[in-house]
């Protein structure tokens, strides 16, 4: 945990002396929220912990009404004016009992959370998530993963050359910053084409460090582990069919999949083989471009598995969002958004192969 913890203050945040840094924590990541505070002393920077529960988060469902629940946290505002970075150490520590929580409510919550979205896009704090603090036997158990094949995956993954996956990512991301055509396909019935801009859109590449080349152009949110280049296309361009081939954890179940049909970017069919509710939630009651195709990815980490929390940092995964994409300076802005990704893919930019059946090709 220690080396972790410098690891996140020193290399991922790059922290400053005096800069002001709040670890989100719960009972579980307390201990490793300890040793990132005490790791940012000695970088001369100034900690604060903040702690959360089970019992606290369940608890604003049961009392808070839908018309409070849409209302944002005054805590989640204030924080914004004066913290410059965030350490995030994983939420609840059982997803279970969200099966019961009304879609309502949750569609309250996300809805109070988006002021504070909008906030943050503006101000740009550094933010670090750290996936180790979201495993957990209790989430293991809710979604049928294999608890210590996971945590050993998710600690390997957080130990790969970041150096040799930032020139992968350098590489992609010099094959979709230029105009061109692009095609996923895959034999579980995906065949999706659309066009990437060129110029005026920059691939952010997830490498585990905000640095001053991600500073200079906004990108200030990494993760550990990390391990992406992603872009937003063309909004309106996307035509045809993505089908996910990895079940995607979402509110305590799993879905399994998920499946987009576009006309001129927008989603015209939106269905799932389980659990398709739980990718809509906040769909009906979502603003602005909510339906528009928005972003692509490819996953560059070779220690990451497919099909646990972080399959959109798995090497040669392919993953596509619709909703909001500002974060990647695209044009949809909405109160939605949310990822699908496919394992076992086929991306072509301009007939050029860049990821086949799931193998990166560079």
């Amino acid at each position: 945990m220690p080396n972790l913890a410098r690891s996140i203050i020193r290399d991922s945040l790059r922290a400053q002396p005096d800069e002001p840094i709040l670890i989100s924590a719960a009972p579980h990541t307390l201990a490793l929220a300890e040793d990132v505070a005490l790791e940012a002393f000695k970088a001369g920077a100034d900690p604060a912990i903040l702690m959360d529960t089970d019992k606290v988060f369940y608890g604003q469902f049961k009392y808070l009404a839908d018309e409070h629940l849409r209302k944002t946290s005054a805590h989640c505002l204030g924080l914004l004016d004066y913290v410059k970075s965030y350490v995030w150490l994983g939420g609840t520590e059982d997803p279970a009992p969200m099966r019961r929580v009304p879609k309502s409510k949750w569609a309250a919550m996300f809805q109070g959370e988006d002021a504070h979205y909008r906030k943050s896009q503006k101000l740009k704090p550094k933010s670090v998530g750290v996936a180790l603090g979201l495993v957990t036997r209790p989430r293991a158990k809710a979604y049928g993963f294999n608890f210590a094949a996971w945590k050993k995956m998710t600690e390997s993954a957080i130990a790969v050359n970041y150096d040799e996956m930032r020139r992968t990512g350098e590489g992609l991301a010099a094959a979709l910053e230029r105009p061109a055509g692009a095609r996923v396909t895959a034999e579980n019935g995906t065949d999706l084409t659309f066009r990437l801009a060129g110029e005026g859109r920059k691939a952010h590449v997830d490498d585990g460090v905000i640095g001053d080349e991600d500073l200079a152009v906004g990108n200030t949110d990494t993760g550990l582990p990390a391990g992406n280049v992603s872009i937003a296309p063309i909004e309106d361009s996307a035509n045809g069919t993505f089908v996910a081939d990895v079940k995607i954890p979402q509110v305590g179940t799993l879905i399994d999949g998920l499946s987009w049909t576009f006309q001129n970017g927008r989603v015209v069919e939106f269905s799932a083989k389980r659990n398709v509710t739980s990718a809509q939630i906040n769909w009906a009651e979502g603003t602005g471009a909510k339906e528009m195709f928005a972003s692509l990815g490819i996953g560059l980490n070779r220690k990451v598995v497919p099909g646990f929390l972080n399959s959109n940092l798995a090497r040669g995964t392919v993953g596509i969002s619709i909703g909001d994409n500002q974060g990647l300076g695209g044009k949809n802005e909405s109160s939605y958004g949310f990822g699908s990704f496919l394992a076992k893919g086929t991306l072509e930019i301009d007939g050029r192969v860049l990821v086949e059946d799931g193998r990166l090709k560079l």
